[in-house]
């Protein structure tokens, strides 16, 4: 038994790309209010990777822009949560049109584990505490999230021959 309206079944890679969509717009503000103080944007942030250029970030920002920062990393939990939805979405449909192994949408959960990792650790560096380690496990699990949305989104999209075509 199901409680979800009909549209929303029958719909759900548009229901979770306008959750997505949606969730996205909030991000992106809050990006522009770091990039008004001066700074960079949260990537960044998030590459930065050791302490020097992690404080060297913050300093720009100033007050205004670790408050907006600190809002995007606390949203980051529910925004990585809608492009995880989609992208799984996204590669189930694929996976299941070549027959692919059912595993593969679970590449999906790897990229939201590894953004949630980093934001974390970018949490600790906005509260300073063992900046160069944080910023460090910051940096290398936005690498590994980046290379699985790549992955995964190629995956999704790229035409490829159907499974069983010459």
């Amino acid at each position: 038994m199901t409680y979800l309206p009909t549209w929303v079944r029958e719909h759900p890679i548009a229901v979770a790309a306008a959750g997505y969509v949606g969730y996205s717009a909030v991000m992106l503000r809050l990006d522009r209010q770091m990039q008004a103080t001066g700074g960079p944007g949260i990537i960044p942030f998030e590459l930065a990777g050791s302490a020097a250029k992690a404080e060297g970030i913050m300093a720009r920002w100033g007050a205004d822009g670790m408050r907006a920062a600190r809002r995007s990393m606390w949203l980051d939990f529910g925004y990585m949560t809608s492009y995880g939805i989609l992208l799984a979405l996204l590669v189930e449909r694929r996976r299941r049109r070549r027959a692919h192994p059912s595993w593969l949408p679970a590449l999906a959960a790897g990229a939201v584990a590894g953004d949630a990792v980093e934001g974390v650790a970018l949490l600790r560096v906005l509260d300073r505490r063992d900046v160069a380690t944080n910023a460090r496990i910051a940096q290398v699990s936005a690498s590994v999230k980046f290379a699985i949305l790549a992955a995964t989104l190629a995956y999704a999209v790229y035409p490829g021959k159907k499974s069983g075509q010459g």
